[in-house]
């Protein structure tokens, strides 16, 4: 098991309060029983919760199937396929992203590739990795009805279709019992449909068909896997105070209730792909209600660490692998006299990952019993998909995407904006524009970069870089995101959460198009109309809102206004 410990500051008062609460009330007795009142009592809510237990359970169904799993991964691997690729969007997509980035491929066995954006430039890059004839596809989708899957879904089918005689060899399900994706499936004649437990929620689904199908496949030790996680699982059934995964969440909700909302994840590097995951996790369950933690991952956390520089609204989670135990020994003993709480977790090897999905899932769930709010219904996430829907309709009516409200052209940049918002930044370049806009109050906002761009290499070293400036000029935690993959995890803390965000969504034209079979639109114009969705999102709530759309070079472009920002 890791070792795991907690330096609560001054919220040590506050959680022996809870300690004492959640013993008095059988907090924890009440969770494994399944009681969704000890989050919400209202009708409205109990259905969706009680709906969104079954990850509690659901190692059980793994163990019980893990022999089959792993010889299914073997019989991949003895078929002659050399790349996997996961079709899916949130949930069903980030946990085989970490650990394709963690674990890699064993001997022998296909490469991993992860596909959740529809950004054209993505679905080609994805392609041209790959041998068609040589590649299983997994059609990721709890609902069975996600746009983005089923779109991937359509183009790669018609792509194998155009050089296989039986295409639905080359594919897989994972989907939920009854949904449009079984039917397509057993009508396709797929290799392999798992049915998923429908009780089970996107971003709790790790630990179930949707996490264990990719780690079989890749070769992964996936008994290893889930007896870290069943190891974890039994902790948590204890009381409070010997239940690590609950103390986690208590601090959480109690730092959150105290106003430190801002929980940064520091990781080795080899695990570090785990914090977006969690992020997700984090930030989809508890962003409502006006209320919401916002994880903060992938920052660098300079050498000469200095807590009055990173503002009184955060605290810090460590995950690290014992070889790096004392990297920030010196970062953890400032902590502790300043009183900014922290959690240690130290892991033996990457396999204790397993541990690591179930505690931060059980403490997610704990952290939103003391924020009051359900952490299984996402409403804002539907009202963007919603939005997409309406943009992609008028597109068919029209023939082209509605516009934005222009607020300056210099090119290559254009900015647009609601009027309301542009009287109050007044200025007259798009350099001046950004910096006004974030301007934000220290212990308070934070700033997101949400960028419908390729997620590749050289895009995240100059989002990173700039996340790093704004962070030096402004003082506020600053998060990245590429959409549309956010808008299935943050976006719901983005539109839900406390209106303290400062967002920036980017865009950019791209070198080439993907038609989509049987559709009308193309990925571009799917994208588009994706980020135009989030931006009516978040006009609609009066939030801190620029569109930075960039012609011609994006990354030029990219640098070019970085550059100007931090000058």
């Amino acid at each position: 098991m890791p070792l795991i410990s907690i330096s609560s500051g001054l919220l040590q008062e506050n959680l022996n309060n809870q300690f004492t609460s959640f013993a008095t009330h059988s907090i924890i007795k009440r969770f494994w029983e399944k009681d969704h009142t000890i989050w919400r009592s209202e009708e409205v809510h109990k259905k969706s919760i009680l709906n969104r237990l079954g990850w509690l359970n659901s190692l059980d169904l793994m163990l019980a199937n893990v022999d089959s799993l792993i010889a299914f991964g073997n019989e991949i691997k003895e078929a002659g396929f050399k790349n996997v690729v996961v079709l899916g969007m949130g949930g069903s997509s980030l946990c085989p992203d970490v650990c394709r980035a963690t674990f890699g491929s064993a001997v022998g066995f296909p490469q991993l590739l992860v596909l959740d954006s529809t950004n054209p430039t993505s679905v080609q890059r994805i392609e041209q990795q790959i041998d068609l004839t040589k590649t299983l596809f997994i059609v990721a989708s709890k609902s069975g009805g996600t746009t983005e899957t089923n779109m991937f879904y359509q183009y790669f089918y018609d792509r194998v279709g155009s050089i296989k005689k039986n295409p639905g060899e080359s594919f897989i399900a994972v989907t939920d019992a009854n949904t449009k994706m079984e039917s397509i499936a057993k009508e396709k004649q797929f290799r392999q449909i798992f049915i998923n437990p429908e009780d089970i929620g996107g971003r709790y689904s790790a630990l179930s068909y949707f996490g264990l199908v990719p780690m079989a496949l890749i070769g992964m030790d996936i008994k290893k896997i889930l007896h870290s996680a069943d190891e974890m699982r039994k902790q948590s059934q204890f009381e409070t105070v010997q239940n690590p995964a609950a103390q986690v969440g208590l601090l959480m909700g109690e730092a959150h209730n105290e106003d430190v909302d801002k929980m940064t994840f520091i990781l080795s590097k080899e695990i570090a792909s785990f914090g977006y995951w969690a992020e997700q996790l984090i930030a989809e369950s508890t962003g409502k209600e006006g209320k919401g933690i916002l994880p903060v991952e992938g920052e660098v956390i300079p050498q000469s660490f200095d807590a009055n520089k990173f503002g009184e609204d955060r605290f810090f989670v460590f995950l690290l692998l014992e070889k790096d135990s004392q990297k920030y020994s010196l970062m953890q003993k400032e902590l502790a006299e300043k009183n900014i709480p922290f959690v240690n977790i130290i892991l033996k090897d990457i396999y204790e990952l397993g541990s690591q999905f179930f505690l931060w899932e059980f403490a997610t769930a704990i952290s939103a019993i003391i924020l009051k709010i359900n952490p299984f219904d996402e409403p804002n996430v539907k009202e963007s998909k919603d939005n997409t829907v309406r943009v992609i309709e008028e597109f068919k009516a029209k023939g082209k995407l509605p516009s934005n409200n222009s607020a300056i052209v210099q090119m290559p940049y254009s900015v647009f904006a609601e009027p309301s918002y542009v009287s109050k930044l007044s200025v007259s370049s798009v350099s001046a524009m950004l910096k006004k806009h974030f301007s934000g109050n220290r212990n308070e906002d934070y700033i997101a970069l949400l960028a419908y761009i390729d997620q590749n290499h050289t895009n995240e070293k100059i989002l990173y870089s700039l996340r790093e400036e704004l962070t030096k000029m402004f003082g506020l935690p600053v998060t990245v995101g590429f959409g549309p993959r956010y808008l299935h995890s943050t976006g719901q803390l983005h539109k839900g959460g406390k209106p303290n965000g400062i967002f920036l969504i980017i865009a950019g034209d791209e070198p080439l198009d993907s038609k989509i079979p049987d559709e009308i639109f193309s990925f571009e114009v799917l994208k588009n109309a994706q980020s135009l969705g989030d931006y009516q999102s978040f006009a609609n709530r009066n939030l801190r809102l620029l569109y930075l759309h960039i012609s011609g070079d994006l990354e030029k472009g990219l640098k070019q206004i970085s550059d100007e920002i931090i000058k």
